[in-house]
C-alpha cells in the first residue's frame, strides 16, 4: 500500500515538470534608462563595475516560476575629440544566473562583480553574483584619462548604455528576452548668456524698456533632458544695495511670492514677465535679472547660473503710448523697434488701439505667430538689421 503511494506521487510530480516544461516562458519587461547632462566618473567603479546612482530600473514578470534569469550591463564611449572613433567599452558587468520565485525589481545598483542580495515579490532573498567582463583601459587614450583627472566627468561623447535580460526554466540554456539601449550626446555645458534686455550697471540709460512686459532673452547651449530653467527678477535701489548681487538676494518682484527665490519656466530660451505672480515693473526704476539652470547629474542636481543684467523702463513721454498694450505680439514689436512702434502705434498715432487678427504673411507665405515671434527676437539679439518700416 505503502509502495503504491509513492508511484502515485512520483507521478504527480512527473505531471507537473512535464507541464512546466511544455508551457511557453513568456518574460515581460517593463522599465527604462535614464539620461543625465553629466555623468561622473566616481559614479562608476571601474574595479567591481558596480554603480552608485541608478542607471536603469526594470520589472520582471513571468507567466511561470520558478525561472533562472542573467542580467547583463554595458556603457560604452565613442569620442571623435579624444580619438575614439570606435566604440570603446567604459565598464560591461553581468550576472550569474540566479533563480527568482516570484517578480522581482531590479536596477543597475544591484550589479557588481561583487556579492549583492535583492528580493522578488515573495520577499525570497536572492543572491546576485557579477562577473566583470570588461572596463575602459586606460591606456586607451591618454586624453580621456587627462579629461577625467581634470574634471572627474566622462569627457564629451557620445554615450550608449544597454541592458540584456536572459530567461530560461534551465540556467544551463537561458535565451535572450529583452534588449535595450538608449544613446545619449554629452556635451560640455554652455555658460548661460543674457542678450536682452539689459547689461551692466552702469549702462541703464542705454537699456531703457517701454514696457511692463518684456520679453527675456537668453542662450545655454542645447536644452539637456531633465534640465530645469528658473528666472527671477528684483529693483535695484542705490539706497540700500551695494550693487546687483545685493539686489538680486534682496526683495523680488519676480516672484511676488517671497519664499520662492526663483520662478520656474520651461526649458527655453526667452520668457515674457508674467501678468500675474509678479509684481508690476513701474517706469523710472531699475532692475535687475538672473537665469539658472539645474542640471541633473549623477553625482546629484548641480545649478548654473548666469550673470546679472540690469534694465530700467523708462518714463512715460515720447516713446511710451497712454494706453496698456496686452496683446504678446504688439509687446514684442514694441520691444524690438520701439521708436518706429510709438510713430505708428503712439498715442493719437494712425495705429493706436490696433490688435492684430487674421492671417500673417511673411513675403506673400502664411505663416503663424511663432515665425513672427522668432523674427522678432532675432532683431532684438541684433542678428537681423532693418533697413526701413513701411505700413500699408
Amino acid at each position: 500500500m505503502y509502495f503504491k503511494k509513492s508511484i502515485t506521487i512520483f507521478a504527480i510530480i512527473i505531471s507537473i515538470v512535464s507541464s512546466l516544461q511544455s508551457q511557453s516562458l513568456d518574460v515581460d519587461v517593463q522599465g527604462e534608462i535614464y539620461e543625465y547632462a553629466t555623468y561622473y566618473v566616481s559614479s562608476f567603479d571601474v574595479g567591481t563595475g558596480g554603480t552608485n546612482v541608478q542607471i536603469f530600473n526594470y520589472s520582471i514578470e513571468s507567466n511561470i516560476y520558478p525561472i533562472y534569469l542573467k542580467i547583463r550591463f554595458r556603457a560604452s564611449i565613442i569620442s571623435p575629440g579624444l580619438g575614439i572613433n570606435n566604440e570603446a567599452t567604459i565598464v560591461e558587468v553581468e550576472t550569474d544566473p540566479f533563480i527568482i520565485q516570484d517578480d522581482l525589481y531590479l536596477d543597475n545598483r544591484d550589479l557588481s562583480s561583487e556579492l549583492t542580495y535583492v528580493s522578488d515579490n515573495s520577499g525570497n532573498q536572492i543572491e546576485l553574483q557579477g562577473q566583470l567582463i570588461d572596463v575602459l583601459d586606460p591606456a586607451l587614450s591618454e586624453a580621456i584619462m587627462q579629461t577625467i583627472l581634470t574634471s572627474g566627468k566622462l569627457s564629451d561623447g557620445q554615450y550608449t548604455f544597454s541592458v540584456s535580460i536572459f530567461a530560461g526554466v534551465n540556467e544551463n540554456n537561458l535565451s535572450m528576452v529583452f534588449d535595450d539601449s538608449k544613446t545619449f550626446v554629452i556635451q560640455s555645458q554652455v555658460p548661460i548668456t543674457l542678450e536682452y534686455p539689459g547689461g551692466a550697471l552702469s549702462d541703464t540709460t542705454d537699456n531703457l524698456l517701454y514696457t511692463s512686459f518684456p520679453i527675456f532673452q537668453w542662450s545655454s547651449g542645447p536644452p539637456c533632458a531633465g534640465c530645469e530653467t528658473y528666472i527671477r527678477v528684483a529693483q535695484f535701489n542705490s539706497d540700500i544695495h551695494s550693487g546687483l548681487e545685493d539686489a538680486i538676494q534682496d526683495q523680488r518682484v519676480l516672484p511676488s511670492n517671497q519664499s520662492e527665490d526663483w520662478w520656474q519656466i520651461d526649458n527655453v530660451n526667452s520668457f515674457q514677465y508674467p501678468f500675474s505672480g509678479a509684481y508690476p515693473l513701474d517706469a523710472g526704476n531699475i532692475y535687475c535679472w538672473q537665469v539658472r539652470i539645474t542640471l541633473p547629474t549623477t553625482a546629484g542636481s548641480e545649478d548654473m547660473f548666469s550673470p546679472i543684467s540690469a534694465f530700467k523702463i523708462g518714463q512715460a513721454g515720447t516713446i511710451e503710448t497712454n494706453s496698456v498694450i496686452t496683446d504678446p505680439l504688439l509687446m514684442m514689436l514694441q520691444q524690438a523697434i520701439p521708436n518706429e512702434f510709438n510713430n505708428y502705434f503712439g498715442q493719437g498715432k494712425s495705429l493706436e488701439g490696433f490688435i492684430p487678427n487674421g492671417q500673417i504673411e511673411v513675403n506673400g507665405v502664411n505663416v503663424d505667430q511663432s515665425v513672427i515671434t522668432n523674427l522678432l527676437q532675432q532683431i532684438m539679439s541684433q542678428n537681423y538689421q532693418i533697413k526701413s518700416v513701411q505700413v500699408e
